[in-house]
This record gives structure tokens, sequence and C-alpha cells, in this order.
């Protein structure tokens, strides 16, 4: 009865560890294949930037007029903010991905906030040569750090970019990233608490904002 009672322990004990192994096994692969999907856009993402940059060389080469080259510039810069858009916020759900793939992921977002940053760089251009009037957002938060702000904050920034995606450009930058760009634009920024926002490189706004307040003071 005891060798009975002992093999069917065995056998309940094998059975708990293959179904854990094929949890783990099956988390696994779906956590590489949306790190997969998410390197494919911002390969798509980086090859888009650089098709820009080609572009514009090309268009000042042929000496094409001033305001066709900011037209272009404008219609395809609102183009990529909003891919770049959608990919920060699939980024974000990666909160909960497991321990074996967060290298990659880390990897991914220095890579994208690179991109996200060279995009508002180039805002910043369209705005001194072509009089490009959206309003430029740089949203400071924390992804280390328990912030309900922050939280709240980006699901203003959200709601706004919704109501008009072609006025507001919000850039997210994690103030826990190693990349020494954030560090740069922290101390020039003087960025001391989070969520900090700058509007338009000139105004900035510590604390949480509403949104009627954010569209008071950008209208």
């Amino acid at each position: 009865m005891g060798k009975v009672r002992i093999h069917i322990y065995l056998k309940a004990a094998l059975l708990t560890f293959l179904v854990f192994v094929s949890g783990v096994a099956i988390g696994w692969y779906l956590d590489e294949t949306r790190v997969s999907f998410v390197k494919s856009k911002i390969d798509e993402l980086e090859v888009s930037f650089s098709n820009l940059a080609l572009e514009e060389e090309f268009y000042r080469s042929v000496a094409t007029d001033s305001k066709t080259l900011c037209n272009i510039y404008i219609s395809k810069a609102n183009e990529l903010a909003l891919q770049a858009g959608k990919l920060g916020r699939y980024l974000e759900s990666f909160r909960e991905i497991s321990k074996f793939s967060l290298h990659n992921i880390q990897s991914l977002k220095d890579r994208y906030f690179i991109l996200n940053l060279q995009l508002w760089l180039y805002m910043r251009k369209l705005r001194e040569e072509c009089n490009y009037n959206a309003t430029t957002i740089l949203f400071f938060y924390t992804s280390v750090n328990k912030c309900d702000d922050c939280i709240a904050q980006g699901i203003v920034l959200d709601q706004l970019k919704k109501k008009d995606p072609n006025k507001y450009m919000i850039f997210a930058i994690d103030v826990d990233s190693k990349l020494g760009i954030v560090n740069a634009l922290k101390v020039y920024f003087n960025v001391t608490q989070v969520p900090t926002l700058i509007i338009n490189e000139k105004q900035k706004l510590e604390g949480f904002i509403s949104r009627q307040e954010l569209e008071e003071i950008t209208k």
C-alpha cells in the first residue's frame, strides 16, 4: 500500500514539474515572439528615419523650393511620430515580461529612445526652418520607482495625442535610462522630479498636470 502511494506521489510530482516547465517554455516563447515583433518595428522606424534624412539631402541638392520642402518634411515627420508613439505604448506593455527577455527589451528600449529623441531634434529643426507649429512635449517619468502621477500623466498625454495627433508631439523619456543623451537632457532642463514636462523646450512643468491645464497652456 505504501509503495502504491509513493508511486502516485511521484507521478503527481512529475506531472506538476512537466506542467511548470511547459508553462515556462510557453511564456518564454511568447515573450520572444513579442521581442521579435518590436525589433522588426524598430528596424522599420530606423529605416524610415534614415530614408527621411536621405530624401532631405536629395531635395536640397535639386534646389526644391523651401515651402515644398517644408510641407514634405512636416508630413513625413508626423507619420514617423505616429509610428513612434504606437511603438512606445507597445514597449510599455512589456513591464510584465519574463526575466529571460529583460536584457533584449532594455536594448530595444535604448534604440527606441535614441530614435525618439532624433525625431524630437528633427522637429525642433522644423520649427526653426519651416514655422512648424506643433507642440512638442518631453515627458520625463520613471519606470523603476512607483509613480502614480507618472502613470496618470501618461494617460492625460495619450488623451491629448488622440484628440489632436498633429498638434501634440510627445516624447516620453525614462529618467532611469543609462543613455548619455537622457542624462544630458536631465541636466540641461534641470529635471529633479517626476513627472516633469518640457513644453517646446521653453516651459517646465513639474508634478501632475491635468488635461485642462495642458490644453490652456498649449492653446
